[in-house]
Formats: structure tokens, sequence, C-alpha cells
């Protein structure tokens, strides 16, 4: 069946031509008060919704809904046949969510008051055949009589033996109990021994020299701060799963067994500072190869489109101010210090795609990066990645880099790049230093 969106006058169906919008479609959710919100809000006449309705994300503020009721994302609101929603109309929408809220905790404490009522009557009835009674007195009486009193002295039918308050009964700890309390204590040793083998964001919990050394950054603080900055993206990624079976539109919700947010952080961290196989990450925290493969890719990317403004190319006044002095006195043009770096790859199945990336003079197939450093050796430009085929002085000039100089820049290479007449162009020089083993 076509994935057609459910609200009135929108057009949107789930084609090739929605996908290069980027519109996605959304199922009505099964939580009753959220589905009754969405539902409101297409305000369709003596309809409702099955499980073959959608809603494009045109209909939601960031193209994404939420699960907080506060949150304008948590029922669609933006509707083309509508006047826009003034202030007080959200915040009449908000006393309304407000009042279903504490009505349904109303109901929630009432029907637990009910079944707490009904446990504790239970329990006394059944702990009774455990009970040895007195002649003397009548036994229904004893036992009713002792439901009020339990009532009021015991919170916990489990953990805290019954015992009546008629002095005619003297009642013994049930056995099922005592089992029950000593299995309890022995799933608790043996989850807290579990976490002390499970690694993740708490083994380096305020430690600094921990921190520095599994992540590269400064301090636990800013490994906290940079989780914080993504978490609000991570909470809507799609991960990645492989060419044609990562869906943009059906977003991949995690079961609770799965590795927290900032436990995957800290794992992909983890693989990029300390070089850890992938196998032995796996093992650490106790999840599969292929779940962490499919965390450390999908999380590169995020990264990468998060934080690549942190990283600017410097401008000539930065470059001067940090600049060594050994540079000033003889370099003192140089803009950036650039070099090629190599990755190695597995040989593709395809012959052509193994042409382009099979290097001679690593007699392996790889993938090349243009990098490029500050005198003062901070790295300022990173290329795309490059089959190994493609030359120096191509790579340098298709990677963008040559557009980011000033005129009367100048740049730092080796012999090998021979991009002199590709620099003078753009009124820039060429500056290859003289190599150790030609001094003499």
């Amino acid at each position: 069946m076509v994935k057609c969106c459910c609200v009135y006058k929108c057009r949107n169906v789930c084609n090739s031509e929605a996908r290069a919008k980027g519109v996605s479609f959304f199922r009505f959710p099964k939580d009753k008060r959220k589905r009754r919100a969405w539902t409101n809000a297409v305000n369709r006449d003596k309809w409702t919704p099955n499980e073959h309705s959608w809603i494009c994300s045109d209909h939601f503020v960031e193209g994404w809904h939420g699960d907080d009721p506060g949150d304008e994302n948590y029922a669609p609101t933006l509707f083309s046949y509508k006047k826009k929603r003034t202030e007080d109309d959200f915040d009449r929408e908000q006393r309304r969510l407000d009042r279903e809220t504490i009505r349904e905790r109303l109901c929630s404490e009432k029907v637990n008051m009910e079944r707490e009522k009904a446990h504790l009557e239970f329990s006394v009835l059944v702990h009774g055949s455990y009970c040895k009674i007195d002649d003397s007195g009548d036994h229904d009486q004893d036992i009713a009589a002792a439901v009020p009193c339990a009532y009021h002295e015991i919170t916990d039918d489990v953990d805290v033996p019954i015992m009546t308050c008629d002095s005619g009964v003297q009642c013994e700890e049930d056995p099922l109990l005592i089992e029950n309390r000593h299995l309890k204590k022995e799933v608790r040793r043996l989850q807290e021994e579990l976490r002390k083998h499970k690694w993740g964001a708490e083994c380096i919990r305020d430690d600094d020299a921990m921190t520095r050394f599994y992540t590269g950054l400064p301090s636990f603080a800013i490994f906290l701060w940079l989780y914080n900055y993504l978490s609000s993206k991570c909470s809507r990624m799609t991960y990645w799963r492989g060419e044609g079976q990562t869906s943009s539109s059906d977003r991949l919700r995690m079961s609770p067994s799965c590795l927290r947010p900032i436990d995957q952080l800290f794992a992909v961290l983890m693989r990029l500072k300390v070089g850890l196989y992938v196998q032995d990450i796996s093992e650490r925290f106790q999840i599969s190869s292929a779940s962490f493969s499919m965390y450390f890719s999908t999380w590169i990317s995020l990264i990468h489109a998060e934080l690549k403004f942190l990283n600017p190319f410097p401008s000539k006044d930065i470059i001067m101010r940090t600049m060594p002095e050994s540079f000033k006195a003889k370099y003192p043009s140089t803009r950036v210090i650039i070099d090629c770096t190599e990755l190695f790859i597995q040989s593709s199945s395809s012959l052509i795609n193994q042409s382009l990336t099979f290097s001679s003079y690593k007699h392996h197939t790889i993938v090349k990066f243009l990098v490029g450093i500050s005198p003062s050796g901070v790295i300022t430009f990173v290329s795309d990645a490059w089959p190994g085929k493609t030359s120096d002085r191509q790579l340098t000039e298709e990677c963008g880099l040559l557009e980011l100089l000033e005129p009367n820049d100048s740049v730092m290479a080796d012999k090998g790049f021979t991009i002199a007449d590709l620099l003078e162009k753009r009124q820039c020089f060429l500056n290859i230093p003289p190599f150790r083993g030609i001094l003499r």
C-alpha cells in the first residue's frame, strides 16, 4: 500500500520526489494520549486512524515528533489550511494537557491502592495456612480482624514477614518469602558484579587522567559537555545498517538492552584514541561486533557533521600571531604545510575500483587524504578520501585547498608536489625546504 499523508489538502506521497525533499512519514503512535493528540490535531470529521494512517514530516516544526507533552513537536502543528496558532492557543493546549496528566495520575494512584489492598488481603489469607491458631478463638474473626491492622503496619508483603496483631494467633514466616529474599540478594550481587566487568562512561567518571588516556579529551567535564551537545541530535539519528538497509523514514529505536548513547560515544572515542580492535571493544562493552560497527559508523558521521565548524581554516592574522620564531625568520609567508597520508582498505570485488585504489608505491589498495597543518602544528585542513591512484597534484588541485589561499601566501610541501604553476595562477608560492640528505 502506498504511503500518503492523511492531513487535509496535503498531497505528499512516499515516492522518489518526497525522498529527494527529505520528507519522512510517521505512523500514528500506539500511546493512547499521544495518538489522541495527533487525531485531534488532524481534526477530520468522523475519522479514526488505523494501522495504514500516516502523517508526513512537513506538519512538524523540526520534521520529527517528540515524546515530551510540553514539546511543540509532541503533535503535528503545521497545517496549510489552518491559521497560525497564537501564544494563547499554546497556553490553552498546555493547560489541557496538564489536566489530563493530573487525571491520569489520580486514576493510576486509585488503581494502585486497590491493587495493594487486594494483594494484602490475599497475602493474609494465604499465609494463614502457616499460622498456629489458638483453639479458644474464632478463626475466621481473628483473620478478618488482622486485615486492617496489617494494612497499616505492612508496606511490602514480600520483604516484610506477615504477622497478625491478635494475641491468639502466632504466625511463622513464609518459607517462600525467605527464599524470595535470598534470591533478591543474589540477583543484586550478580548485577553489581556484572557492572564491575562491563565498560561504560562510569569508568572515567571524575578521573581526568583516564579521560585523557581513553578519549583524548582534557577532562571528564569536557566529555560530558560534548555528549550534552550531541545528545539532542543522537536521540533522532538513524543508525547506519549498510547500503540498502538504512531507512530514511523509519527510525531505528533502541531496545532497553542496547548500549546507552553516552556509552556509545565513549566506545567510539576509545577506538579513535587508543586504536582498540572492534572485537576487543565489543567484549568490553558486552555487545556484538556488528552493533559496535553500526554505532561507530553512525557516530563518526554525526561528529563530523556537528563539530566540523570547531576547526575552520585559520585566517592569515591567526597564522602570523601563532607562528614560531624559526618560521618568522626563514618562511614568514607560510600559510599551510601539506602532505598526503594513506589508509589501507580491502580490495574491491570490482576490477575498476580495484584499479583506481591500488597504489604501486604502497603495493596495496588505499585511499588518500591531503592534510594541511599550520606552522604552529595545528591541523587546519583535511580533504575527502580519494582513490589511491590519484596523484598528489590532482588531489591538491581538486580538494578545495587552493580556494582558501590568499595572494602572497606560500605553501610548504615536499618535492613530490608539482603544484608551483597552480599556485602562481593564484599569486601564491611553493616552498620546498631542503631535505636532510641533500645538505652536507
